[in-house]
């Protein structure tokens, strides 16, 4: 699928900055592979007679249990914290906000990624012939730009400088 994009499912799960999919999944996987075990040790203790393969299921499900839920709570960790959003993203919105109108330097962009949504710090040098109100303008209709070019970024905050 689009979210995907030819990765193995490892890589995207490592690389997901959606932390509802990950949790999902992790609850999913956990449910599956229980089931599935616990329907094979009770098979083995029914056909057996021994109950200790009943014990063994269940130990099982919960060293499985604990290994998703370690995962998991590693993986949303810096979801819930925040990290940088993928430095791809970060690339074409540093490409964006260098080439809008207006705008004669990007000194950095600093992005933190909360959940699916991003947030956007951007420190740039306007065109020095443009008037406050101009300025003001630009910087606006930057922010506007970004919001409907990159709709995951939900909070941006401009800062205009002559320096870095």
């Amino acid at each position: 699928n689009k979210l995907k994009k030819g990765k193995s499912l490892f890589r995207w799960l490592n690389a997901s900055r959606n932390a509802e999919l990950v949790v999902v999944f992790g609850e999913d996987l956990a449910a599956i592979t229980g089931l599935t075990l616990a329907f094979v040790f009770l098979l083995l203790a029914d056909i057996t007679g021994l109950t200790i393969y009943d014990a063994i299921g269940s130990i099982c499900i919960g060293i499985i249990l604990i290994i998703v839920s370690l995962f998991v709570a590693t993986r949303i960790k810096s979801l819930l914290i925040g990290r940088s959003a993928d430095p791809e993203i970060t690339a074409k919105i540093e490409s964006f906000i260098s080439s809008h109108e207006g705008i004669e330097k990007l000194f950095n962009a600093i992005t933190l990624q909360l959940g699916p949504d991003i947030m956007l710090a951007a420190k740039i040098k306007l065109n020095s012939s443009l008037s406050v109100d101009e300025g003001v303008q630009q910087i606006n209709l930057l922010e506007e730009a970004i919001r409907k070019e990159f709709p995951e970024v939900r909070w941006s905050f401009i800062e205009p400088d002559n320096k870095d």
